[in-house]
């Protein structure tokens, strides 16, 4: 008698633990459902900011191919072209709007660039100035898939 209880107390412990992990997967899933993003939503605040992407490192066709990927992001890119400096080691972006650089941090967070500017010019129209430097295979992986 006393081995069945012994069986009865080891099978019990074991449909516990395993109802704990369900529990435990069933929440992870749950507030993994609730935190995440709607893609639409930030294709619409991606589409809000007007960009400009200017090339700085001489790459042939560079602006453009960059400006194809964050259009696909949703982003609103209304000019391209080249900097004055084909210099630019690292990809900058600068802020042309908001005193408080809420567009460039947006959008520089969206892309992983961490060099962010401030100049602000009402008359260009823009919300954000991407210039694009010699580190852009880190910043825009994708850019070799580009036409």
């Amino acid at each position: 008698m006393a081995t069945c209880r012994t069986k009865n107390t080891h099978s019990g412990r074991v449909i516990i633990y395993i109802l704990i992990v369900v529990l435990a997967a069933f929440l992870v899933s749950l507030v993994l459902m609730l935190t995440r993003a709607d893609p639409e939503a930030i294709y619409r605040k991606n589409n809000d900011i007007r960009v400009e992407v200017l090339n700085g490192c001489g790459v042939n066709r560079l602006a453009m191919k960059v400006t194809n990927i964050l259009r696909k992001r949703g982003f609103n890119v209304v000019k391209i072209g080249n900097s004055k400096s084909q210099t630019f080691a690292e990809t900058v972006v600068i802020e042309r709007n908001d005193e408080n650089k809420r567009n460039a941090e947006y959008l520089a967070k969206q892309i992983g660039c961490k060099n962010i500017g401030s100049d602000i010019d009402p008359a260009l129209y823009l919300e954000v100035t991407v210039i694009v430097g010699k580190d852009y295979r880190e910043i825009f992986p994708d850019v070799a898939k580009e036409f």
